[in-house]
């Protein structure tokens, strides 16, 4: 029941509009980044629920994932809005399998000394797991808090190994932001979501600053690159924090108010968007 409770939601909230332009806005301006700190508030029990996709998608390919908002328990609050806010992206990882879930949580995060291995085989097995607006100190309306919270979702790659996987563009658009770690894509298409990708591996990156990029596109390698404190590099796990953004104010239909650069939660796009990979969706591109 679940399932298909989850599969019509989905497909009800990817045919809901809420533009009312006509013409792209300019480019809305994404914050520079900093560091991304990954600290939660107390233990964690393992959630093991899995469930499988039905999500109505050509050539889509089902897979094992906990439901949206399923965070591990006492990881953080949740949020209740469960809408596709990025229907038809493509997957922003150009390999397959990938693992969403939490670095914070899991083995090798903060708040798993009991195994303090990364590349523990935990974190690179199904289920997903949702992991937005899991206790951190950026702001996120979005969260059941109304105020901090994770702004994106985790995913590991692969395998445990750094500098060696593609994170590609989600659609076609412009290079918006280029940080040491992070690259931002706003889409060239209504809504024009922001997609904002952190922890590659600076020295990889294949755009710049304004550069025209197409759905697939190769952007830079995944790391462990967590930018530069006082002159000193820091590290977290290897994965790619990925992000989407609202271009400029929308309206919910319970009449909420989303300014411009708010966070939305991304893992139903995400779900979609993996289905579809499995099913031979999105091939890289350079």
């Amino acid at each position: 029941m679940i399932r298909v409770l989850f599969a019509v939601a989905v497909i009800g909230f990817a045919a809901i509009s809420l533009w009312a332009c006509d013409s792209p806005p300019e480019p809305a301006p994404v914050p520079e980044v900093g560091t991304e700190t990954e600290v939660a508030s107390e233990a964690a029990s393992e959630v093991a629920h899995e469930t499988s996709s039905e999500v109505a998608s050509s050539g889509a390919a089902t897979f094992p994932y906990d439901p949206p908002t399923q965070l591990i328990a006492g990881s953080g609050p949740s949020y209740t809005n469960t809408k596709n806010w990025a229907p038809g992206i493509c997957f922003p990882l150009a390999d397959t399998p990938s693992y969403a879930n939490s670095q914070v949580w899991k083995p090798g995060g903060y708040e798993r000394p009991d195994n303090p291995s990364q590349c523990a085989p935990e974190n690179y097995a199904y289920p997903w797991q949702d992991n937005f607006c899991e206790t951190r100190t950026g702001s996120n309306v979005m969260c059941k808090t109304g105020t901090k919270g994770h702004q994106g979702q985790d995913i590991r790659p692969k395998t445990c190994k750094t500098n060696t996987y593609w994170a590609v563009a989600a659609e076609d658009g412009v290079v918006t932001q280029v940080a040491s770690m992070t690259v931002a894509i706003t889409g060239k298409s209504p809504p024009y979501r922001i997609y904002r990708y952190l922890h590659m591996q600076s020295s990889t990156l294949k755009v710049a600053y304004g550069d025209h990029v197409v759905r697939g596109q190769k952007l830079g390698l995944v790391s462990n690159n967590l930018g530069l404190k006082n002159g000193v590099q820091q590290y977290t796990t290897i994965h790619m924090h990925f992000e989407v953004r609202v271009a400029q104010a929308e309206t919910l239909p319970d009449g909420t108010v989303l300014s411009a650069n708010t966070f939305v939660p991304p893992y139903v796009a995400l779900v979609d968007a993996y289905e579809r990979k499995l099913g031979g969706d999105c091939p890289p591109v350079g």
